[in-house]
């Protein structure tokens, strides 16, 4: 797909540039791929076998709209003028492209007029066709269509006429007789006339034209001629009446064949095979989700030739439109599909994004809970038909797992159902907000042997909602070590040179307490997973040096327990390396607290500190650091109060003012790490406190120590 402004050009793997599709019907046989000239040829030798001069017949060809009608119809004239060195005229009246009685009129005995040869020694047949219809024409509306008052009308126009209606008729017919040509008139499409304009055709073909020698051949969709004919004011309401009306007028009804399920496969697979090209079906195409959709539901709304070569050519069209490397190709065509067959539906899928696009939590994820699942009903209920509502059904559960599933797993990236993908489908381009896979793959590239520049750039960008996309796709390039066996799609580089890159953007990057998932966390997993797939990789790596790329120690440390989250569950070896990687970070951490602690209020590292001493009170660094800690008690270079003020954590509303909501205190772990026993608190209302500095956190947590650890020199004593 396209971004804005930057037009694309089909490359060498993209579908070639065609001719496109006319929907023109097929002159000649050999251009014929459905076995139509058979049909044409058969009807053509009836026509020929039952014509007698002395009489007019009417046929009926009858196939739905699509099904290839104009293109017997052509068919059936060319067989026609072959027989008996060419005596068949065939003429074609076009009644739809006039407007009122009239104009049909006056283009039926137009038509009918060609049959008169340029010159002859009898009368003048045009002259006489022109003189018939100048009589015919002020009284066609008043000649009923069917029923005994057809010969009234008849007898009461004669009186009318300058001469009898008999004998302008018969004048006609003589001249007809004369000429010794077989005619067929042919009125191709007669359900596209409006009712009135139906009544006044079915006058032409019942009296006005049925000259002897003319025989016609109406082409029309029962169906939709049916329901023309249902008009109250013809008192053919009921379609059993409307049918027995037509049975009047046509004496040969005759059907163009429907297409097999085999044929329309065929041609399905072959035109979308000359699109994608031999080559990208053989490697990239999924034709498991694809097979049930094909062999079962296109053909079921693909019923004939126009419906089959229109969704083709917009498959075409899209695809010699859109980069391919940014989409999926089954998720493309099945888009197409849907919109075409059911615009209705397609319509309403924005509004639906949320449901169809959520996904269970990832293996690595934790908190999962059950979701309430839509009525998928609702999505479908613009469908009158339950064959058009059964078949959506079937595309959108190919399209969106979720609509099959109550927990699927999350959509491979460029699918429809990827939330970061979904709105190019809609669109059918990239939008304004979307950033093209093409790009964000070439920065990772490039971050992969340590040139970071361009991958920074991107995530520096001043569009927030762009690079949070970005990161969504970089971490989409990067599934966990127990996600990959199930993994589909692209996958990223992992390198030394990437982690050290990451590490740096993670030092680098803006937390906001403006919402629940920052770029911060986006980057501080992908990091992780860095890291976990590089010592999974290769258990030898020296990670060390690019984890120090983050000089960030709470960031820094939050990357490796990330890493370290259900390491139990990872090979041996690998769990083995990422926990030691932990415990040297836990050695580095002890200095760094220590240090912290004797600079007293004027330590400006407020945030976060609970969480490192956390993660030294499961290391084995614990009891060195025990001793640190009562050491440096013992020689009052800090106090009590001063370790319990490290461990008070604050609690932020998104998008709040930016001053605590609630405070929490860790006496358990201020036991652990001191040996005096402390009373926890938990989400406490500070909402009104002055500010988060040492001194209010020292008031805050002092009613919560024992009164024996005031004087840390004494034995441990009761409890609070």
């Amino acid at each position: 797909m396209n971004s804005p402004g930057n037009e694309h050009h089909p490359t060498a793997d993209q579908p070639k540039p065609s001719l496109g599709w006319r929907d023109d019907p097929i002159t000649t046989a050999d251009q014929d791929t459905l076995q139509r000239a058979q049909v044409a040829q058969r009807i053509a030798r009836l026509i020929d076998e039952n014509h007698s001069p002395e009489s007019s017949v009417v046929y009926g060809l009858e196939g739905p709209w699509g099904c290839g009608k104009s293109s017997v119809i052509a068919l059936i004239t060319t067989f026609l003028t072959k027989f008996d060195e060419n005596r068949w005229h065939v003429v074609s009246f076009t009644p739809w492209a006039t407007s009122g009685t009239e104009g049909l009129l006056s283009e039926f005995f137009s038509a009918l007029a060609t049959v008169a040869p340029k010159s002859s020694n009898s009368k003048d047949l045009r002259g006489l066709i022109s003189t018939y219809a100048d009589i015919a024409r002020p009284f066609a509306a008043l000649i009923p269509v069917a029923g005994s008052a057809v010969a009234e009308a008849t007898r009461s126009l004669e009186t009318r006429l300058s001469k009898p209606w008999n004998v302008a008729f018969e004048e006609i017919a003589t001249e007809l007789r004369t000429l010794g040509t077989p005619v067929l008139v042919v009125v191709d499409d007669i359900d596209r006339l409006q009712p009135g304009e139906l009544f006044d055709l079915l006058k032409v073909v019942r009296l006005l034209g049925r000259f002897p020698g003319v025989d016609f051949l109406l082409a029309y969709d029962e169906q939709t001629l049916i329901e023309t004919l249902q008009n109250p004011d013809q008192s053919n309401a009921s379609k059993a009446r409307a049918r027995a009306f037509m049975e009047k007028i046509v004496q040969y009804p005759l059907s163009i064949p429907p297409l097999l399920t085999s044929q329309i496969v065929k041609i399905l697979d072959a035109g979308l095979t000359e699109i994608l090209t031999p080559e990208r079906v053989e490697t990239s195409f999924d034709r498991n989700r694809f097979g049930d959709i094909i062999l079962s539901t296109m053909p079921s709304q693909l019923t004939t030739p126009r419906a089959i070569e229109r969704f083709l050519a917009q498959v075409r069209e899209q695809f010699r439109s859109h980069d391919l490397s940014e989409m999926n190709d089954v998720d493309l065509i099945l888009t197409v599909f849907l919109k075409v067959q059911f615009p209705d539906v397609f319509a309403r899928l924005q509004s639906w994004k949320s449901e169809l696009t959520r996904s269970s939590p990832s293996i690595a994820s934790f908190g999962r809970r059950e979701v309430e699942q839509p009525d998928w009903d609702q999505l479908f209920e613009v469908l009158d038909r339950n064959e058009d509502r059964r078949d959506a059904r079937a595309v959108l559960a190919v399209l969106f797992p979720a609509t099959r599933a109550p927990s699927p797993s999350r959509a491979a990236p460029r699918r429809f159902a990827h939330p970061d993908y979904f709105d190019r489908y809609l669109a059918q381009a990239i939008p304004e907000h979307d950033v093209p896979d093409a790009i964000v793959s070439r920065a990772i590239e490039k971050a992969a042997v340590g040139n970071g520049a361009d991958l920074h750039s991107l995530l520096s960008a001043d569009d927030e909602s762009r690079v949070t996309l970005t990161l969504s796709k970089i971490r989409s390039l990067y599934p966990d070590i127990r996600e990959l066996p199930h993994h589909e799609g692209p996958s990223g580089p992992v390198t030394l040179e990437l982690l050290t890159v990451g590490m740096t953007l993670v030092n680098d990057a803006e937390d906001r307490l403006s919402s629940l998932t920052s770029n911060l966390v986006h980057l501080t997993h992908w990091a992780a997973t860095l890291l976990r797939r590089l010592v999974d990789a290769n258990p030898k790596s020296e990670i060390d040096c690019a984890l120090m790329a983050c000089s960030d120690i709470h960031r820094r440390t939050h990357v490796i327990t990330t890493a370290n989250r259900d390491v139990d569950a990872l090979n041996d070896e690998t769990a083995q390396t990422l926990r030691e990687a932990l415990h040297r970070e836990a050695d580095r951490l002890s200095s760094i607290l220590l240090n912290d602690l004797r600079q007293g209020d004027e330590s400006k590292a407020q945030a976060g500190n609970s969480f490192l001493y956390d993660v030294i009170a499961e290391s084995p660094t614990l009891e060195s650091f025990r001793a640190d800690i009562a050491n440096g008690l013992e020689s009052d270079d800090f106090s009590l109060e001063d370790i319990a003020a490290r461990l008070v954590s604050f609690s932020y509303i998104i998008g709040g003012s930016g001053r605590p909501s609630y405070a929490s205190f860790s006496g358990a772990l201020f036991t652990k790490i001191t040996g005096i026993e402390a009373r926890s608190v938990e989400s406490k209302d500070v909402s009104d406190c002055p500010d988060t500095g040492w001194l209010y956190r020292r008031q805050f947590t002092k009613p919560l120590i024992s009164p024996r650890g005031a004087d840390a020199k004494e034995a441990s004593g009761s409890d609070s």
